[in-house]
């Protein structure tokens, strides 16, 4: 049987053992060095709080990086369902702060496509996007509509979009040997942002 990880409160942040063991070894450092004893044992001990801290910040971060991966799964499957034990997760890519982010993304690549702008070393697929440029103003500006609540499978699938070489975005004229429909797949993007009521 399957064990099924829940979990009601976000992870902890990873700096907060960096920030705090890197404390400690400033102050043991500090504490020695004003001692009179600032030879090797302080340094040694001052480093080793420092590195600790750091292999704990990456224990850290890595963990919580596998949670938000099985929350992203869980949420994508579900998309209907708010209540969840992924809350957390849900709170976290539906905030303010991560929809002004994905919306300037999306803005940014409306800059980008622009006749009027050189091309760069963007991966951007330009001359297929260029037709598409109000449908893609639309899904920035519904994410910067604060007002209105978005579904967190809609925000993830935003973040493919943004992110998957094989998105609208970046594919060639065909993916797998069939037609990639750039206006089709940002409708549908733009669609699941719709909270199901």
């Amino acid at each position: 049987m399957a064990v099924i990880h829940t979990r009601l409160e976000a992870p902890p942040t990873p700096l907060t053992p960096l920030v705090a063991l890197v404390a400690a070894a400033a102050t043991v450092f500090g504490v020695g060095t004003l001692a009179g004893d600032a030879g090797d044992p302080v340094l040694t001990a001052s480093i080793s709080l420092a590195l600790l801290g750091v292999v704990l910040a990456i224990r850290r971060w890595d963990e919580r990086r596998s949670l938000c991966a099985e929350a992203d799964t869980w949420i994508a499957r579900h998309p209907a369902i708010a209540g969840t034990s992924h809350g957390w997760r849900i709170a976290e890519l539906t905030s303010a702060r991560e929809r002004r982010r994905l919306g300037g993304s999306v803005r940014d690549i409306v800059g980008e496509i622009s006749p009027q702008r050189l091309p760069g070393a963007s991966p951007l697929n330009r001359v297929a996007l260029r037709p598409h440029t109000a449908e893609l103003a639309a899904l920035a500006d519904r994410l910067d509509d604060l007002d209105s609540p978005v579904a967190p499978a809609g925000i993830l699938a935003v973040r493919r979009l943004l992110t998957e070489p094989g998105s609208a975005l970046y594919a060639r004229p065909l993916v797998d040997d069939r037609p990639c429909d750039v206006g089709a797949e940002l409708a549908a993007v733009r669609a699941s942002l719709e909270v199901m009521r």
